[in-house]
C-alpha cells in the first residue's frame, strides 16, 4: 500500500506556484518547520485514533476483544477495525500530502492527475477486497457496514484535522537557530540515546 501512495504522490505534477518558490539553501534543513508541524500533527491524529481503538474499540464497537486472543487464534473484527482504520487514515491523509505549503484547498487540481485518483481508487478497492475476502491470508475478518462507516469516518477526520493542523503558526517555537542548542540536535541525542 506503501508503494502505490508513494506512486500516486510521485505523479504529481507541479503547479505555478511551485514553479515560483525560491529554491531551499544548501544548509537549510530537511525538515522544515512546516514539516515538523504537518508531521506531529498528523502522528498525534493517528496515534491517538489507533491507541483508542486499540484499548477501547471493543467496548466502543461492542465486539469481542482481539488482545488476549492467541497467536494461532481465527481474525476477529476488532483488529481489523484497528488495520482498516489505519489504512482508511492513511489513505485520506494522501489528500492532505498533495498540499504541503499550508494550502487549504487541498482538493484543487486533484482531478487533473488522472494517475493518482486512479491509484488512489484502487488502494481503496484492494483494502475491502482484503479486509472482506482476506480471511486466513490478511488475518482479517469481514466488517458490517457501520464498522466501514466508522472506519472511513476516522479517515475522513484525518482531512479535518489536516485543516485544524494548518491553522498551527509554523514558528510556534520560535526561531531554533538563534537559540544556543539546536533542537534538531536535542532531539537527535534524545534518540540516540534511548537507542543505545
Amino acid at each position: 500500500m506503501d508503494t502505490l501512495a508513494s506512486l500516486a504522490l510521485a505523479t504529481e505534477p507541479p503547479t505555478e506556484d511551485l514553479l515560483k518558490r525560491k529554491p531551499h539553501g544548501r544548509t537549510s534543513p530537511l525538515i522544515s518547520k512546516m514539516m515538523l508541524r504537518n508531521i506531529a500533527g498528523h502522528a498525534f491524529y493517528q496515534l491517538s485514533i489507533l491507541f483508542g481503538l486499540i484499548f477501547a474499540g471493543d467496548k466502543l464497537f461492542g465486539i469481542r476483544s482481539d488482545r488476549w486472543a492467541p497467536i494461532n487464534a481465527p481474525a476477529g473484527q476488532h483488529f481489523t477495525i484497528v488495520f482498516n482504520t489505519f489504512i482508511m487514515i492513511t489513505l485520506f491523509n494522501e489528500l492532505n500530502a498533495r498540499k504541503i505549503h499550508g494550502e487549504r484547498n487541498i482538493f484543487k487540481g486533484l482531478f487533473s492527475n488522472p494517475v493518482f485518483c486512479c491509484i488512489w481508487i484502487i488502494t481503496f478497492v484492494l483494502q475491502v477486497v482484503i479486509v472482506q475476502f482476506g480471511g486466513k491470508w490478511f488475518s482479517t475478518a469481514p466488517l458490517e457496514w457501520h464498522l466501514w462507516l466508522a472506519c472511513l469516518g476516522f479517515g475522513v477526520g484525518t482531512l479535518l484535522w489536516g485543516q485544524f493542523v494548518n491553522w498551527i503558526p509554523v514558528n510556534f517555537a520560535g526561531d531554533v537557530r538563534n537559540k544556543k542548542f539546536d533542537l534538531f540536535k536535542k532531539i537527535s541525542f534524545i534518540f540516540w540515546y534511548l537507542l543505545f
